[in-house]
Parts: C-alpha cells; structure tokens; sequence
C-alpha cells in the first residue's frame, strides 16, 4: 500500500510502507527518547540500495531578513546544530534497532533486512522555500559538521535540495 507523508507543506511520497519508517512519529522515539532531549529526522525511507533519511524544513535562515546581525548569527547556529543533532541522532536510533536494543515497531520490512551492507546511506535535508544558491553554504556546513559520522558511516555527503529538486528526484509528490 502506498504512503504519502506530508511535512513542511510538501507531500513526500507515495512510498511503500514496506520502505518506510516514520522515526519522528515512531513509538521507540516519541515514548523514549523525544521525553529526554534527543532529536530526529522526518523519516527513513529505502530505495533500492539507498537508504536516505529525510529532514524536511519550511524555509532557512538566509530568508530572515528583520533581525540584527548577531540575531542573524544565532538563529543559524540553532538551525545547523538542530538538524545536525537530528541527523547524528537518527542514526544512531536505526542501528539500534538493527541491533534489536529497541523494538522495531514501524520500521518497513526492507529496512529490516538481514544484510544491508551494500546500501547507500543518504543523508538529504530538503528546505521547501530555498533558493538555490543556498543549498551550496548549507551543504558545506552540514558536510563539515557531520565529517565523523560521513566517515564511520561510510557516507559520500550530505545533501540540501529544495522542493523542486526533491520533486526532481521523486521524494516529493504534488
């Protein structure tokens, strides 16, 4: 059965469920770890041999244009620390599932699979209201930030799209 999950304003879909974990919405998250401060992205979806884990936004710091400069500077950090915690996090939650230390409630059948060793992680921020010369920036400060896990993971980048990129590459529906 195909899901459509809607965040952000956009519609990201239609996806089976059998490729699909809703880890923000999932039991193991919201009962457990949400309660003490620990973040997550959107969802987790399969695809072939991809995983990608999705965090969607509305907009990004660069369209606030009312602030003063240091309040500018601040609302940027928040943002990049917020989805990188949320990234770090996220991943950390799905090999713990793997790992069966929690209970897989909601994770899609192909992202339980016995041997996932030859799927590409993808780590995919997609801002629905970004222009596009913005992406670049962010990609470089999510990629720096996260350069640890890139490497333990064993993933080439992390990607920032907007929303007519995101429907480009099919994660977004009308």
């Amino acid at each position: 059965m195909a899901m459509i999950i809607y965040e952000s304003g956009m519609n990201f879909g239609k996806y089976e469920e059998a490729d699909v974990f809703q880890i923000e919405k999932s039991s193991q998250y919201m009962e457990k770890l949400m309660p003490n401060g620990v973040k997550s992205c959107e969802f987790i979806r399969r695809k072939a041999n991809k995983i990608y884990f999705i965090e969607a936004k509305t907009s990004c710091p660069n369209q606030i244009t009312a602030e003063t400069q240091e309040e500018k500077k601040e609302k940027y950090r928040k943002y990049v620390d917020d989805i990188t915690q949320k990234m770090r996090n996220s991943l950390d939650l799905y090999a713990n599932i793997l790992l069966n230390r929690y209970p897989n409630d909601g994770v899609g059948a192909h992202l339980m699979e016995k041997d996932l060793s030859s799927s590409e992680i993808k780590l995919v921020l997609v801002v629905k209201n970004a222009e596009k010369a913005w992406l670049e920036p962010f990609e470089d400060v999510f990629n720096k930030l996260l350069r640890d896990e890139l490497k333990i993971w064993k993933i080439p980048r992390v990607f920032v799209i907007n929303e007519q990129m995101a429907k480009e590459k099919g994660l977004v529906c009308e």
